[in-house]
Order: C-alpha cells, then sequence, then structure tokens
C-alpha cells in the first residue's frame, strides 16, 4: 500500500489555475449586466372603495349634511350630479351640470371647480366625490380631474375622498 500512496503522489503535480481569463470576463460582464438592468419607478394614487350606506330615518337639510358628487366622464362629456340621502330630488337637480369637450380637445376644468366649490360651500361637510369613467376614457383625463376635485387652491380642500367606480345603477 506504500508503493500506491508513493505513485500516487509522483503522478499529480501541482497544477496552478490560471484565473485571469475568467476575472477578465467577470470585469466586462459586471458593467454589461448594469447597463443592461432596468429599475421601475413606480406611483401610488390614494383613492378609495364606493360603499353603498343605509339611509338614515332622521335626515334634515342642514349644513352638516353629508352629499356626494358623482362625474361620469366619457369620451366627449362629463356629467357632474349630487347624491344625498337628506335631499329631494328637485334639490339634487339644481346642482346638475354637463360640461361638453372644448374644440381644443380639453374639457373645461375650471367650470367644474368652480362648480364643485358651489357645491362645498353649500355643503361643507361633504367630502366624496365618485367618478365613474367609461371604457374609452383616457387616463389622464381621469387623473386631471381627480386632482382637479381634491383642491381648489393649493391649500383648501375640496373632496378629499376621490373614488373610482364602475357604472352606477
Amino acid at each position: 500500500m506504500s508503493s500506491l500512496m508513493k505513485k500516487k503522489h509522483r503522478d499529480d503535480p501541482d497544477v496552478e489555475v490560471d484565473m485571469v481569463p475568467i476575472m477578465n470576463m467577470f470585469l466586462v460582464l459586471v458593467p454589461f449586466l448594469l447597463m443592461s438592468a432596468s429599475f421601475f419607478h413606480i406611483k401610488a394614487i390614494n383613492t378609495s372603495v364606493p360603499v353603498q350606506a343605509a339611509a338614515s330615518k332622521k335626515m334634515q337639510a342642514d349644513p352638516g349634511l353629508k352629499t356626494t358628487v358623482i362625474i361620469e366622464l366619457s369620451q366627449r362629456v362629463v356629467d357632474l350630479s349630487l347624491q344625498a340621502d337628506g335631499l329631494k330630488p328637485r334639490e339634487t337637480s339644481k346642482w346638475q351640470r354637463q360640461f361638453q369637450k372644448q374644440t381644443d380637445g380639453t374639457f373645461p376644468f375650471t367650470a367644474m371647480a368652480d362648480q364643485l366649490g358651489r357645491v362645498k360651500s353649500a355643503y361643507p361637510a361633504s367630502d366624496t366625490l365618485i367618478i365613474v369613467p367609461h371604457g374609452d376614457v383616457l387616463y389622464d383625463t381621469i387623473i386631471k380631474i381627480m386632482d382637479m376635485a381634491r383642491y381648489e387652491e393649493a391649500e383648501k380642500k375640496l373632496f378629499p375622498n376621490v373614488v373610482i367606480s364602475g357604472k352606477i345603477g
């Protein structure tokens, strides 16, 4: 057995592995992988889900009355309406407005903001706005209406709870 050990030691010379080609490959590969990596910037828009609550038996029209503004958004028309359990249909119908798309292809956002400001000043406890977009509406238009509905001016909040919903009714 000792002769086998001696023979094995004579046949296995010390081999030195050349690591330079592998190091060169990683030297080229690492910057290439870093340059080809893509980084995502994800942004979130705060919205909530619409909830249908049961009507209270003792609702009366007062300054603390909470109303919900509904904006139905199609490709050419924006319908603005008001909904509240304590208001009669005649009272809510006077707040209904329809805004047509202008000739330059945009909606009259300032007129919409003025109407929302009037609703907010009439019912200051109101804080919810529901946007009901149709399928052909551009995402950018929805975001502009959401931004317009949240703030009248930089510091004055209009409807902080903006909800995106499907077709109601």
